[in-house]
């Protein structure tokens, strides 16, 4: 039982591990802009912690350590320059730095406009953050647009996997609307069936 145990252990570990590598490959490829946020959370120091915009020079405005260039930078690198001045003014600088990148949700979405998402965020999660789907949308055609291109993908159905797609800073995500046809379609069937009916009704009178 003991060897069972220990293996689990074991196992348990490599899995986080890997999870906490998985993680830092992901945000060590984010490069914030200008609009983007830094949310920073300081064990034991709620007034501290807190979300900070990068402004248009490219700065975050940070407490106690004050403006912080991260903008272009790989976020690795930032995380590590945040640590070593928090590092110098608090005695247990226990820090959690996410990078929330800003992101366009348009079209038929409850919440349309700008949100911000962290890296690990996929397309159904930022959909979720403006407010999830109009009863007009059309989940079948979502639309992808980044740095001039616009890639088509769906996410009709709960089952349908996920595109293989990162969000990054300045993406937009445009939900299209169902097609008058699809959209009214209950309400055609519906009315052609009481017209078949009548129809019928009448033939039999007759």
């Amino acid at each position: 039982m003991a060897m069972v145990r220990s293996g689990s252990v074991a196992g348990l570990v490599l899995a986080l591990l890997l999870l906490a590598a998985d993680l830092a490959a992901q945000t060590g490829d984010v490069r914030l802009r200008a609009g983007d946020q830094l949310d920073l959370q300081i064990k034991n120091e709620p007034a501290l912690s807190g979300q900070y915009v990068v402004t248009p020079e490219g700065a975050a405005m940070l407490p106690l350590v004050g403006r912080v260039e991260v903008a272009g930078r790989p976020f690795g690198e930032v995380e590590a320059t945040i640590r070593a001045l928090f590092e110098q003014e608090l005695a247990d600088a226990d820090l959690l730095i996410t990078p929330l990148q800003r992101v366009a949700i348009l079209g038929e979405v409850r919440l349309p406009g700008f949100h911000w998402v962290d890296p690990t965020a996929t397309a159904r999660d930022a959909i979720t953050l403006s407010g999830g789907f109009t009863p007009s949308a059309n989940e079948g055609s979502i639309y992808l647009l980044r740095d001039g291109s616009e890639t088509r993908f769906s996410l009709e159905g709960e089952k349908v996997p996920e595109p293989p797609l990162s969000l990054r800073s300045g993406d937009a995500l445009r939900v299209g609307r169902r097609s008058w046809l699809r959209e009214n379609l209950g309400i055609l069937v519906g009315a052609a069936a009481s017209v078949a009916a009548a129809a019928a009704t009448s033939l039999i009178i007759r």
